[in-house]
């Protein structure tokens, strides 16, 4: 499936549209290198729905986003993001999604891909931004507080996510950031109560069939509430365009002329976030009670499948809430977490490495382009694992920005073909860093030949690139405010 995004409309009082081309495009800036080309590129990720960081003077969530995107099945969505409240249409459907609790669900709409580890990871594949994009080579920070990892990317292309060594990392990393709380009693205290992973551990199994009935009563009324909520909510935007295309007007006793829009009525953006501040507490709610439900599940196949004694981690909680726990006790169970955490990791990197197809295919994607830049063992070694690296000491300056960029590219490439799943490259500001206008080029002849397929959106104070069609959006003012 191609993702190609079509036309982004940015609005607080007034609108700004800006419409792209299915191949190459360039937002570029006459002169001044600082009217709003990051922040053009950030506004379509935002949009997106990702948690995208503010730019000098510009608060994202003070305006409202359309961005229509397409794929080859001629299928539009239309997806309408107000602060964290986003509404997709899509043919006949309509669908809402909470910010931040429900990305992953939206975008596994949107890309089409149902493995969360994929999709969690493909932002940092595919953007580059300008601050963090260019230094990003296979973990780290995307944007933002976005990460990115290879090792679960691959573990997601390679349907690996849900083995029992990744399930049982994750639980770990969960625990730690649990049993941090130790350090504070009561806080500790609360957190298991909310989690409800201690009161079970010993309860016999019609008991917990009757906690798990009286969770699941619990639950629906609230499920029917965030459900009418969500209407409320998507009725509410519906609302705001009816108003506004009337540009109904009044006038006040002073004779100043109004016009009526959500901006103007008095209320009505107060009630909007009281709406969805309720929506996140009722969210929130039934989050909880869905843990105890899994732990009241996980306790029940435990009793009824495995005749073993009980994992770790309710050992400490059941140990933990019969004791006074000081300090010096805290610190270690979260030390003994630690070491089965990285314990944990290496292995699953080693699991990852062994006889993985993936890893084999994304090196040598990676080494071909790095020659097609002029790169050499030096810096891109011949070994599979390198793709792993953490010594990044060699690389500085134009050659760490081709090494970045092949790495990137690849990563595109082996989403492609594992997923079917054309993906737009975004580049944000390729021609800084000590980088030549001829390494540009060469990487240009990349997309070119390899990624004719692809949207390709590039931020820069250049306009020449040589695409063989281009679509140049020029910024001559600064992009906002209105």
């Amino acid at each position: 499936m191609k993702i190609i995004a079509n036309q982004l409309t940015i609005s607080e009082n007034n609108e700004k549209v800006f419409i792209f081309d299915n191949g190459a495009n360039i937002v570029f800036s006459e002169g001044d290198n600082s009217v709003g080309k990051t922040t053009l590129l950030r506004f379509m990720m935002y949009a997106f729905g990702y948690p995208i960081p503010n730019t000098r003077g510009i608060r994202f969530a003070d305006y409202e986003t359309i961005l229509t995107i397409h794929n080859d099945s001629n299928v539009q969505f239309e997806i309408t993001r107000n602060k964290d409240y986003i509404v997709v249409i899509y043919g006949e459907k309509e669908e809402g999604y909470s910010l931040p609790v429900e990305q992953a669900e939206l975008h596994s709409l949107l890309y089409g891909i149902s493995n969360y580890e994929v999709v969690n990871n493909l932002l940092g594949a595919f953007y580059i931004d300008q601050e963090r994009g260019w230094t990003l080579l296979n973990r780290g920070i995307a944007i933002g507080k976005i990460r990115f990892t290879i090792e679960s990317l691959l573990r997601g292309l390679s349907n690996k996510t849900n083995d029992e060594l990744t399930q049982r990392l994750a639980t770990v990393k969960r625990e730690i950031k649990k049993y941090k709380h130790m350090l504070d009693v009561a806080a500790y205290n609360a957190e298991i109560n909310k989690l409800g992973e201690v009161a079970f551990i010993d309860s016999p199994a019609d008991a917990l069939e009757n906690e798990l009935d009286a969770l699941y009563s619990e639950r629906k009324p609230l499920a029917e509430e965030l459900n009418r909520l969500k209407g409320v909510i998507r009725k509410n935007t519906g609302f705001e365009k009816y108003i506004a295309s009337f540009g109904l007007r009044v006038q006040s006793k002073s004779g100043e002329i109004v016009p009526v829009n959500k901006g103007t009525l008095i209320g009505y953006s107060d009630t909007a976030d009281l709406l969805v501040a309720k929506q996140k507490i009722i969210y929130d709610r039934i989050s909880a009670l869905d843990r105890k439900i899994d732990a009241l599940k996980s306790q029940q196949n435990v009793e009824l499948v495995l005749e073993k004694v009980q994992t770790s981690v309710q050992q400490f909680d059941a140990e933990i809430a019969k004791i006074s726990v000081d300090a010096m006790a805290t610190q270690r169970i979260i030390n003994a977490l630690r070491k089965e955490q990285k314990y944990l990791e290496e292995n699953v990197i080693k699991n990852i490495k062994r006889d993985s197809p993936l890893v084999v295919e994304l090196h040598q994607s990676i080494s071909t382009y790095a020659i097609r830049l002029g790169l050499d063992e030096r810096y891109v070694s011949a070994k599979n694992d390198y793709i792993f690296t953490d010594d990044l000491k060699t690389l500085t300056g134009a050659i760490f920005h081709k090494v970045v960029f092949a790495f990137k590219v690849s990563y595109v490439k082996l989403i492609r073909q594992h997923t079917g799943v054309i993906l737009p490259i975004i580049l944000d500001s390729p021609s800084g860093r000590e980088v030549s206008l001829s390494n540009i080029n060469e990487m240009i002849g990349i997309l070119t030949d390899d990624f004719s397929d692809h949207q390709i959106i590039i931020a820069s104070i250049y306009d020449s690139y040589a695409f063989e069609n281009k679509n140049i959006i020029t910024l001559r003012e600064r992009l906002l405010p209105f």
